[in-house]
């Protein structure tokens, strides 16, 4: 996106921002929320994973581990208010990897649906891509301008082209 080089953000964690760095999150059996408010040029990106790094069985999506990724995603949505954010203007992507291999579509759709029904309560719309594959992914996000890129994680090639809702 820029010569700038990205902030990576975790599995179960986010980062807000209003400048030009690209905010980027590697997914592996993961979902990246990027929420952006064209209105005050501030974006988000949350990292939230459904399958625990090097197995290849997914997370037991129980009611406490669906609790804990509401708490994170209320905490994400509340720093984003704080950073001048108006839950009105915001314009939310959800970009989910989903890797080739039995039993992984029933919990990427648990936490792709969880969180459609979340931004939904809020009247907010919500574009939603998926991606079946077993190479990684790199989502980048650029906060000020709120273009969302997906890539293959070895090649660098986009595989959706950028894109900025409107």
């Amino acid at each position: 996106m820029t010569g700038t080089a990205d902030i990576v953000i975790e599995p179960d964690g986010y980062k807000i921002g209003r400048d030009a760095t690209p905010l980027a999150a590697h997914l592996q059996a993961a979902v990246a929320v990027c929420v952006h408010d064209d209105t005050q040029g501030v974006g988000g990106l949350l990292h939230l994973r459904y399958l625990a790094k090097g197995q290849t069985k997914p997370l037991d999506l129980t009611d406490n581990t669906l609790s804990s990724d509401l708490l994170l995603l209320d905490r994400f949505c509340k720093d984003l208010r704080t950073q001048g954010a108006r839950k009105h203007s915001w314009r939310v992507r959800l970009v989910g990897h989903i890797p080739s291999g039995e039993g992984l579509d029933q919990p990427a759709a648990t936490l792709l649906d969880l969180l459609r029904a979340y931004f939904a309560d809020n009247r907010l719309p919500v574009e939603c891509k998926e991606f079946n594959r077993e190479q990684k992914l790199i989502v980048r996000l650029q906060p000020r301008e709120g273009r969302v890129s997906v890539s293959a994680a070895a090649e660098g090639q986009p595989l959706a082209s950028a894109y900025k809702a409107s």
